[in-house]
């Protein structure tokens, strides 16, 4: 799905404090309430919904956006065994803005490892599964 209209109330739409890359499509910060020794967001400069109004011709961006994620945490001297990269599914994403949780591990104590699950939930896809589950679709 090509880019939305940016509506009025997006806090990612906007120019953000906490960054640690960009590029002219692409943008990452510190999450503002981490839940793991680094977290990460991953997000496209342009507005873009959740991961249910994703389609084939977004495989290129998805795939982009993990790997920014697994170099910036790689920078940040994380392993694959100690990362983890996904997306909050609707109804349990709390932005209306596309967004990668780049989590470098260990998980700060809460409820986060249940929030993040290695192999997904009903509320959380991994980035690998999702781009897996969308080239199917395109097939």
């Amino acid at each position: 799905m090509r880019g939305q209209k940016r509506p009025k109330h997006c806090v990612f739409c906007n120019p953000l404090e906490r960054v640690v890359y960009e590029d002219p499509t692409f943008i990452a910060f510190h999450d503002i309430k981490p839940d793991a020794a680094l977290h990460l967001l991953v997000i496209p400069r342009e507005h873009h919904g959740t991961v249910k109004e994703l389609g084939p011709e977004d495989l290129p961006m998805l795939r982009r956006m993990l790997e920014i994620g697994q170099q910036l945490l790689e920078d940040h001297g994380f392993s694959d065994s100690t990362a983890r990269f996904g997306f909050h599914r609707p109804p349990f994403n709390s932005i209306h803005h596309l967004h990668m949780h780049c989590l470098g591990l260990p998980f700060k104590p809460s409820r986060a490892e249940y929030m993040f699950p290695k192999d997904g939930a009903r509320w959380f896809v991994p980035a690998e599964s999702l781009i897996s589950q969308i080239e199917r679709m395109a097939t």
